[in-house]
């Protein structure tokens, strides 16, 4: 029998072993974007690829690693001493830039108990563009697949998978330096698996594992059971055209009864292009996401959560996306919008809980040397907006939400490692949409390239603004400013430009929407 202060044990120790991967791969990494900017998660799996524990880290990776850990397990048969490495969203992947490394710990047997792992965004994954996140409607041109292949054997790398990986990338050095860390991250996690065995068993830590997972699901079933019954319906549109010219939409049926939830996306667009396809993994996440923030604070976070949420995703559609469709911005942009469509039909159901949606975009760009131009690392970054207001009050400015929580670099890291000045970075004033309680406003970075450079950017809500929720009104909509010799240029929401020394740019984020109808004022 397994009581609550085991359990509670158990959990805190598994969430440590996460943590720990995770420290050590920012402190050996080499990229900004993991070191600095901290892309990256970490968790521990069990031998059948469901998440008993993860780091606080990115709600979109953590949400869909399942599915890639699962993909990996049948497709390939682990043995001691294994990395397995995969990034194909067709596997349970979300975009190709997230690249998983996967390390199974066995027991005295050679019985896989349970697997770790950790998933972190690189900079450049090759593909047609430095960056490997511009806009494009084929997924061979974001950058290379990879579907689930064993990349260390019983402790001994693959040279020659190593040497065809980095013969496709920019910047090979750096990729494989950041591959390096992640490898040393997992043994760091078996290491601290090893220690718990020895304490408990094999079988002892994994029917811990277990109970975990139950005690999860008997507090999601909780929570469910406590909240009204009902059903809610909404359609929002991606900001992108569907196949057949008309505008791409999310639609979401949201029905909940007793301990049973129900999200059934059916009705949902097409494959779009332009990258905004989401993978199943990607609309899973954001589901297992919603039924995390409707449980009590203290919950564990694991693949338990969503025993009673049946999740309807329709073959083909662009949250499933069938290949060869473009995903790159599914993973932050599409993401986000299934989120704002989850939170405006559960706001209709216990308006108490919920407030308005957010920024809605995770405000991508990149920035890559030129073929003739002097040559640095490509660098990655999503830029922070507002959050939605709620019913108990304003929403934040200038943060990230939601699905993902990286940092942002410092001035001086980026203007160390980039041709970039950075000549304006604070709030976007006034943008978060009016209400009883506004939306929090959104951010402006602008930059000054000083060498020639290829800027890219993956952004959506730049045309229809974040809406407000119970009589809220909408956040200001974002916007991308180009300049060159003094003559300014707005850029849609997606797209590659050449720069040379002296452009600017500027990024205008979206403020979050407002929440509840404005007071109003006594004459």
């Amino acid at each position: 029998m397994i009581d609550a202060v085991d359990l509670a044990l158990t959990r805190d120790l598994l969430e440590s072993v996460a943590e720990e991967m995770a420290e050590a791969c920012v402190r050996t990494a080499a990229s900004t974007n993991v070191k600095e900017r901290r892309d990256l998660s970490a968790a521990v799996f069990d031998g059948e690829g469901r998440m008993v524990a993860h780091a606080a880290h990115i709600p979109v990776h953590l949400g869909a690693m399942p599915l890639s850990v699962r993909a990996a397990l049948a497709r390939v048969p682990f043995r001691r001493g294994d990395v397995v490495l995969v990034n194909d969203p067709y596997e349970g992947g979300t975009h190709l830039p997230d690249v998983t490394a996967i390390a199974p710990w066995c027991d005295a047997r050679g019985r896989v108990r349970f697997l770790v792992a950790i998933r972190a965004h690189h900079a450049d994954i090759g593909g047609a563009v430095p960056g490997s996140m511009a806009p494009q409607d084929d997924v061979h041109a974001e950058g290379v697949r990879i579907p689930p292949v064993r990349w260390v054997r019983g402790g001994v790398p693959d040279d020659d998978l190593t040497r065809l990986l980095l013969a496709n990338l920019r910047r090979p050095e750096e990729r494989l330096a950041d591959l390096a860390a992640k490898r040393g991250a997992l043994a760091h996690g078996l290491a601290r698996l090893d220690a718990l065995a020895a304490r408990h068993g094999a079988a002892g830590l994994a029917s811990r594992a277990r109970a975990l997972l139950g005690y999860a699901g008997q507090i999601a079933r909780r929570a469910l059971a406590g909240l009204p019954d009902g059903a809610a319906r909404v359609a929002l549109r991606l900001g992108v055209p569907g196949a057949d010219g008309r505008p791409a939409v999310v639609r979401l049926a949201l029905a909940k009864r007793g301990p049973r939830l129900r999200l059934d996306f059916t009705g949902t667009t097409g494959p779009v292009g332009e990258g905004l396809n989401a993978s199943a993994a990607v609309t899973r996440s954001a589901a297992w996401y919603l039924v995390r923030c409707l449980c009590g604070g203290d919950t564990p976070s694991n693949d338990g959560l969503l025993a009673t949420t049946d999740v309807v995703i329709p073959p083909g559609s662009f949250l499933d996306a069938p290949y060869p469709a473009p995903v790159a911005g599914g993973n932050v942009e599409t993401s986000q919008r299934v989120v704002d469509a989850l939170w405006l039909a559960a706001g209709r159901l216990w308006p108490d809980r919920f407030g308005a949606p957010g920024a809605g975009t995770m405000s991508n760009w990149t920035l890559g040397p030129t073929a003739g131009g002097p040559a640095f690392a490509s660098y990655y970054e999503t830029v922070p907006a507002g959050a939605g207001g709620g019913p108990a009050g304003p929403g934040a400015s200038g943060l990230q939400q939601h699905m993902t929580n990286t940092r942002a670099t410092p001035v001086e890291v980026l203007e160390a490692r980039l041709p970039v000045r950075v000549r304006r970075h604070g709030l976007r004033r006034g943008s978060g949409g009016a209400g009883r309680h506004r939306g929090g406003d959104g951010i402006v970075r602008e930059l000054e390239v000083t060498a020639p450079a290829v800027f890219a950017w993956l952004m959506t809500r730049h045309d229809d603004p974040p809406p407000g929720a119970a009589g809220g009104a909408p956040g200001r909509a974002g916007r991308l400013t180009w300049w060159r010799g003094g003559r300014a240029r707005r850029l849609p929401a997606r797209g590659r430009l050449e720069v040379r020394p002296g452009d600017v740019l500027r990024i205008e984020t979206p403020g979050g929407g407002g929440w509840g109808r404005p007071a109003r004022r006594r004459r």
